[in-house]
C-alpha cells in the first residue's frame, strides 16, 4: 500500500467516525456528511488498490476466480460475523434492545444488507462490505476492460440510474443512491480509472516533473481535493440529499488518491504526503478497517454506559472515551482476531488447494 494513502484510510475512518458520533438526542451526528465522505473515499480506495493487486493477474490463464474470492472473504467475513455476533450480544442484553430478527439478520452474515430488508442492519457500518463483495466478484472481469471502455460503462451506469429515477422515482432515496451497488459501483469504476490515469501519469515522467515544482504549487494542488471535500461538507449542510451525498464527492475522492499515489513516486517528499509519513498514522491506517468495524459498537456502548452511570457528562468527555475505546478496540482486535484469523484460514486454504 503506498505510504500516504495507507495514512489516509485511518483519517477519513475517522471521519465516519464522526459521523456516527451523536452529541445529542437532537443531534444526530458530530459532523453530517463526514459518513459518506468517508465511505466514498473508501470504496475509491478500494477500486485503486485492487487494480495495483489484480489487474495484470486476472489476465494470466493461471488466474482462478474462485481462489481471487475465497482470499477476499477471508480478509472481510470473520471479522465481519465477529462485529455482527458483538452487536447481537450488545443489542440483547446491554443496549436493551429486542429488535433481533433471526432471518434478516443471516441475511446480514451473508452480506445481503443491500436489500431493502428491514431489521437486516445489525452492525450497520458493515453494509460497505455488502457492495465491496459483490464489486470484488465483478473485478476480474471489468479489469480486463480498456479504459475508455471503462469510462463508457461509467457513464452507461450513471444514465441509467438517473433515467431510471426520473421516470421511478424512488420512494426510498437513501437505498437507491446511497446502499445501493449500482450507484456505489460508481465510486468503485472511479478508482479503477484513476489507476489507469495514475499508470499514465508515471509512464510519461510526471512523478519527476512534480519535484521540479515551487513548493508553494505542490501545497496547493495537494490542498486542493481537501478544499473540495469542505465545500461539498459545506454545501450538504445546505441543501442535503441522498443523490447529492453521493456525487459531491466523486472529483475529491478521485483526484486525493491519484495525487497522493503519484506524489509517493516523486523524489522529494514535502508537503502533505511527508506529514502523513508518520510511522503512528501509517500503523493506525493498517487497523483501519477493524476500527471501521468496531467503532460504532464502542459509540453505542459508552453511550448507553454513561447514560446509566453517569448521565450529566458532557457530550466531549464521552468523545474522547468513544475514539480512545474505538482506537485500543480496534487495535486489539486486528492483533489478536482479523490478522492472525486471516492467517490462519489463508494456510488452510493453500494447503488444500
Amino acid at each position: 500500500m503506498i505510504i500516504s494513502l495507507q495514512a489516509l484510510r485511518f483519517i477519513f475512518a475517522l471521519f465516519v467516525f464522526v459521523e456516527h458520533f451523536p452529541v445529542s438526542a437532537e443531534e444526530t451526528s458530530l459532523l453530517h456528511g463526514a459518513g459518506p465522505m468517508g465511505v466514498s473515499f473508501f470504496i475509491v480506495l478500494s477500486g485503486f488498490v485492487m487494480s495495483i493487486g489484480y489487474e495484470k493477474r486476472v489476465q494470466e490463464p493461471t488466474f482462478s476466480w474462485k481462489d481471487f474470492m475465497v482470499k477476499r472473504l477471508i480478509r472481510l467475513w470473520p471479522l465481519h460475523l465477529l462485529c455482527l455476533g458483538v452487536w447481537i450480544i450488545l443489542a440483547y442484553g446491554a443496549w436493551g434492545s429486542s429488535a433481533i430478527y433471526p432471518l434478516p439478520l443471516l441475511g446480514n452474515a451473508l452480506f445481503l444488507q443491500w436489500l431493502p430488508i428491514e431489521h437486516i442492519e445489525g452492525n450497520g457500518v458493515a453494509w460497505c462490505l455488502s457492495v465491496l463483495v459483490i464489486f470484488y466478484a465483478v473485478y476480474p472481469f471489468i479489469a480486463r476492460l480498456r479504459t475508455y471502455s471503462l469510462l463508457l460503462l461509467f457513464a452507461v451506469i450513471a444514465v441509467v440510474l438517473h433515467a431510471l429515477a426520473s421516470i421511478y422515482p424512488p420512494t426510498n432515496t437513501n437505498a437507491f443512491w446511497y446502499f445501493s451497488p449500482a450507484s456505489r459501483m460508481l465510486d468503485f469504476l472511479l478508482g479503477m480509472i484513476a489507476f489507469r490515469f495514475y499508470q499514465r501519469a508515471l509512464a510519461r515522467g510526471w512523478a519527476q516533473k512534480w519535484s521540479l515544482l515551487p513548493s508553494a504549487l505542490r501545497w496547493g494542488i495537494e490542498l486542493l481535493p481537501f478544499l473540495l471535500y469542505a465545500v461539498a461538507l459545506f454545501y450538504l449542510r445546505l441543501d442535503f440529499t441522498h443523490l447529492k451525498c453521493v456525487v459531491l464527492f466523486y472529483l475529491p475522492s478521485f483526484l486525493v488518491i491519484f495525487l497522493f499515489a503519484l506524489v509517493s513516486n516523486s523524489v522529494e517528499k514535502v508537503g502533505i504526503p511527508a506529514l502523513l509519513s508518520q510511522r503512528w498514522l501509517i500503523y493506525l491506517g493498517e487497523v483501519s478497517f477493524s476500527f471501521y468495524m468496531v467503532h460504532n459498537l464502542v459509540i453505542l456502548t459508552v453511550k448507553k454506559g454513561l447514560e446509566y452511570f453517569a448521565p450529566m457528562t458532557p457530550w466531549e468527555v464521552r468523545l474522547v472515551i468513544s475514539l480512545i475505546g474505538a482506537i485500543v478496540a480496534g487495535i486489539l482486535v486486528n492483533r489478536f482476531f482479523e490478522a492472525p484469523v486471516a492467517n490462519r484460514l489463508s494456510k488452510l486454504f493453500s494447503a488444500k488447494r
